[in-house]
C-alpha cells in the first residue's frame, strides 16, 4: 500500500507518464536512501549513549577526586592542630612533676585538652591506644629514644600520642623502647 501511494506521489510530480520499472527502480533508491539514514541514527544513538556513559564516568571520578583532596586537606590541618594538642599534653605532664603549681591550672588545662580532644575524634580521628610494654610496631610506632634492657623492642615511654582514621595511621606514636645492649 505505502508502494502504490509513492508511485501516485511520484506520477504527480513528474506529469509525464513514467514506466512501473522506472517507478521500483526509484522505490529502490529510497528504500536505500532509507536504510542509510536508519543506519546513520542507529550509529549516532549508540555515540550518543556512550558520550552519556562517559560524562557520567567522568562526573564520579571528579566527585571522588574531589573527596580524595577534600580528605588530604582535612589531614594537613588535623596534623597541625595535633601540634598544639602535644604541646599541651606536654604541658600537662610538667604541671603534674611540679607540686608547686596550683590545682586550678592543671585542671584549666586539662579541660582544654579534653575539649581539643573532642575536636579530634569529632573529624573521625582516634587515639592510638599505646602503653608502656606493648611491643614496637613499625606501622604505628616511631621509636625516637632507646634505652639499655633485656627484652628488646618493648615500648618504656610514649613521647607523643598517635592517631588514626579510617583504620589508617595519620600520625605514629613516638616511643621511646628498649634496646639490648651491644
Amino acid at each position: 500500500m505505502a508502494n502504490k501511494k509513492v508511485k501516485e506521489n511520484i506520477k504527480k510530480e513528474t506529469k509525464e507518464p513514467i514506466a512501473e520499472d522506472e517507478i521500483i527502480e526509484e522505490l529502490d533508491v529510497k528504500e536505500s536512501e532509507i536504510n542509510v539514514l536508519k543506519k546513520e541514527n542507529e550509529d549516532l544513538e549508540v555515540k550518543l549513549k556512550s558520550a552519556l556513559s562517559d560524562y557520567q564516568n567522568f562526573k564520579r571520578r571528579v566527585d571522588t577526586e574531589k573527596d580524595n583532596n577534600i580528605n588530604v586537606i582535612n589531614n594537613i590541618l588535623l596534623k597541625e592542630f595535633l601540634n598544639v594538642l602535644d604541646n599541651i599534653y606536654l604541658y600537662m605532664k610538667h604541671l603534674e612533676k611540679n607540686n608547686n603549681v596550683e590545682e586550678a591550672v592543671l585542671s584549666g588545662i586539662k579541660m582544654i585538652y579534653d575539649q581539643c580532644n573532642e575536636v579530634v575524634v569529632s573529624q573521625g580521628l582516634s587515639v592510638e591506644e599505646v602503653k608502656e610494654g606493648d611491643l614496637v610496631s613499625p606501622l604505628l610506632h616511631e621509636v625516637v629514644g632507646t634505652v639499655i634492657g633485656e627484652k628488646e623492642n618493648v615500648i618504656t615511654e610514649v613521647v607523643r600520642v598517635g592517631y588514626m582514621k579510617d583504620g589508617r595511621v595519620v600520625r605514629p606514636a613516638r616511643v621511646i623502647a628498649v634496646k639490648k645492649e651491644v
